[in-house]
């Protein structure tokens, strides 16, 4: 089943994005960070990262990212602002006097970290304070997470940034766990699903995103009730995974929803030749993976629908975490670290 993947056609089409994005994509290029990342996990999935990019491009993205970082200044008024941006787009860093465009936001800021890891980077040039900083000032009375200073939006989408970037920095005084989960669990809905606020759509997304978190915060023990969430979710197998009820499948959702199910321990009810198949009839000629069959391929599809096909060829792939689209080796020698500082008083 897994031969069954154009492995080499989506690694070229991965690294074709890293180069530049496609000219439907140009609109979304002050989100460059998060196409970064997924290029480099589409590719780590693929077990061909060290085959397409060299050593010396490699360094090249490192530095790229970190030019990308906005540092503290030491100043209460600047805290909420410190990590990374999403992306070049309003010139080098310290040139660029726009506020709006020079701030961080959690999601290039997990993004960031997330992409210098794979890329072989230690993060010893991470800004570590300003960044478990930035969270707290970031997270709302509600428990839930604002993206960045001077917006009302807030969603599980931007908890689960916070509490990965915490796993990856091996810091969670940034966070106020008991907070995080009392929001997550009030959006929490009788059908087991799980929405991006109380009494709204339960959504695939959202779902991931909530148990995610709690799985990185140690407390799937939270949801409600978990066989009922896992229900649900293997009840959006409609040959590939939908995100809502009555929606067609979508690839993307072969791993938000198809990892939510690997941490809620549904893997083996997976209907794997299904989800795989889907998926490759998504497959392009020229290489990537579109949200649905004969469209054009975007690199968050291409991406995780590369890592939910994983998910289902578990024999054919590297092995991908669940919780970090990151490597589980690389996951595992995370929390080896973070047990080191814990010991040290860190």
């Amino acid at each position: 089943m897994a031969t069954q993947l154009a492995v080499d056609s989506h690694a070229r089409y991965f690294r074709i994005c890293l180069s530049g994005l496609p000219h439907q994509m140009t609109s979304l290029d002050a989100a460059r960070m998060t196409f970064v990342q997924l290029c480099l996990v589409g590719l780590t999935a693929l077990g061909k990262l060290d085959e397409v990019c060299s050593a010396e491009e490699k360094k090249q993205m490192i530095e790229w990212i970190y030019g990308q970082q906005v540092l503290g200044d030491g100043t209460e008024l600047s805290a909420a602002y410190c990590g990374f941006r999403g992306g070049s787009l309003f010139g080098p860093h310290d040139l660029c006097d726009y506020v709006a465009a020079n701030s961080a936001n959690v999601a290039g800021t997990y993004s960031a970290l997330c992409a210098l890891l794979l890329l072989g980077d230690d993060l010893s040039r991470v800004d570590r304070p300003a960044i478990v900083e930035a969270l707290r000032c970031l997270q709302q009375d509600s428990g839930c997470f604002a993206p960045h200073p001077g917006t009302t939006e807030r969603d599980p989408r931007f908890i689960y940034c916070a509490c990965a970037i915490s796993a990856i920095l091996g810091d969670w005084s940034g966070v106020d766990k008991d907070a995080a989960v009392k929001y997550i669990v009030s959006c929490c809905n009788p059908d087991g699903g799980m929405t991006q606020a109380p009494f709204q759509e339960s959504h695939g997304g959202h779902l991931y995103c909530c148990v995610a978190s709690l799985a990185l915060m140690g407390r799937l023990d939270a949801i409600p009730d978990r066989q009922r969430t896992l229900q649900w979710a293997l009840q959006r197998q409609n040959c590939g995974y939908q995100g809502r009820v009555n929606k067609p499948a979508d690839s993307c959702y072969s791993f938000w929803v198809g990892a939510a199910v690997e941490l809620l321990g549904g893997h083996d009810l997976v209907d794997a030749a299904a989800v795989s198949a889907f998926l490759v009839q998504c497959e392009t000629r020229f290489g990537g993976i579109a949200k649905f069959p004969d469209e054009f391929p975007d690199p968050l599809h291409a991406a995780l629908g590369v890592v939910g096909f994983a998910f289902c060829n578990p024999d054919g792939f590297p092995r991908m975490s669940p919780t970090l689209l990151l490597p589980e080796s690389l996951v595992d020698r995370l929390d080896i670290k973070a047990a080191r500082r814990s010991n040290n008083g860190e």
